[in-house]
């Protein structure tokens, strides 16, 4: 449901939740690739201890974790009844990754004006099922309940379009998916849950990668396409287990001097938590995300040092992974759309160029309002973010100043 419930606040309770989503979906089983029973009482917990939750987040909470719940038990009961959807294949999806706040949504909207590629929408991702059919989408009435759902949000914090615009019709966060298994960063965007971000970090995520591409499979089987278009900062926590799911993935990565990604991304969780909280203080924001953005950096070096060993002796253009400035991404973009594709071997159609010249002339820079911000904001300082990041800024500096 789009608005939260009518109900009495009342403090959230894990088996409250696990018990309605089943009375909402009778005969539904809960099959996770988790122990979901026992992530939904670590994020309940986390959220009644931690998130300072006004009477409407409670509310909110109650219907946003219920919605979470059904979706699960509802893909899980197609994929009984249509076995044949585990079989789809998702040739070459193509991933942009990049710390929070680094562009990455505006490439990911321009990579998705191609019309052979699939690309999830808000409406699709908050609604999964039934499985979407490009002949009668543009009538679903699940458009009609994202777009009430958007602008409940945005009444409660109308400054949050100016960083981060959504629509219900333009391309989401495929990390929405996988909160149907409750696993997500998202959450540090609307509440603070440090016991479950740091619960989350701890974690295998291969089993909740596997989920992800089966909802990927389900939204495919009847909508045919080339290739996904996919997009999720996330993804930089665990690049190893994205690339063991889907082996021949290409990902675009893309690089923000970590001085401007960590206000920014600071200021946006402020104002998202605002929503639901009586109580944001910049500095718990910035001691938050500070080492969240700094694990994922670390990791994602990690595994860019396995993949250089793997393809050292192989050609040139083998590797998944291919970096782009946010500079030359906001100064060209045209271009830089243009040598991705010819990097993974996509062919950049005359439609595809059209699209994006359109695209690029309806939505300049700053449509929807100036995001403003600083470091001192959120306790932080330069010189701690050098020093955190300084394996990052050694590796990449020339892309940072480009």
């Amino acid at each position: 449901m789009a608005l939260p419930s009518t109900e009495s606040p009342r403090k959230l309770s894990a088996v409250h939740l696990w018990e309605r989503a089943q009375q909402q979906v009778p005969g539904g089983t809960f099959r996770s690739p988790t122990d979901l029973q026992t992530v939904l009482e670590i994020l309940v917990e986390s959220l009644r201890e931690e998130a300072h939750l006004h009477d409407l987040g409670i509310q909110y909470f109650q219907d946003f974790l219920l919605r979470l719940l059904t979706n699960h038990l509802k893909l899980q009961a197609e994929y009984d009844r249509h076995p044949e959807i585990l079989t789809i294949p998702l040739p070459r999806p193509l991933f942009v990754v990049g710390l929070f706040r680094s562009g990455t949504t505006f490439l990911h909207n321009l990579l998705s004006q191609d019309p052979r590629s699939r690309w999830l929408s808000v409406a699709e991702a908050l609604y999964p099922t039934p499985a979407p059919d490009p002949n009668s989408w543009g009538e679903d009435p699940r458009i009609a309940q994202a777009v009430e759902h958007i602008a409940f949000q945005t009444s409660l914090a109308p400054q949050f379009s100016a960083a981060h615009y959504i629509n219900a019709v333009r391309p989401a966060e495929c990390s929405r998916l996988f909160e149907h298994d409750l696993i997500g960063h998202l959450f540090d965007f609307r509440v603070s849950v440090p016991t479950y971000s740091q619960w989350l970090l701890q974690q295998d995520l291969t089993a909740a990668y596997q989920s992800y591409r089966r909802q990927l499979q389900y939204l495919s089987w009847h909508w045919p396409h080339s290739h996904w278009v996919l997009k999720a900062p996330a993804h930089l926590l665990a690049l190893d287990t994205l690339l063991q799911v889907f082996p021949d993935a290409a990902i675009v990565y893309l690089h923000r001097d970590p001085l401007q990604v960590l206000p920014s991304c600071c200021s946006l969780a402020a104002t998202g938590r605002s929503r639901f909280s009586h109580e944001v203080e910049g500095a718990t924001v910035g001691a938050q995300w500070f080492p969240l953005l700094q694990t994922a950096t670390q990791r994602a070096l990690r595994v860019r040092e396995k993949l250089q060993t793997r393809h050292r002796l192989a050609p040139e253009g083998t590797s998944p992974l291919y970096d782009v400035s946010y500079n030359t991404l906001v100064n060209h973009p045209q271009e830089t759309i243009a040598s991705i594709y010819d990097y993974f071997g996509y062919e950049l159609t005359p439609e595809m160029a059209q699209n994006l010249q359109t695209w690029i002339q309806e939505n300049p820079q700053h449509k929807h309002g100036v995001h403003r911000y600083s470091l001192e904001q959120f306790g932080l300082e330069e010189a701690q973010v050098k020093a955190a990041f300084s394996d990052y800024y050694d590796r990449f500096q020339a892309l940072l100043e480009s």
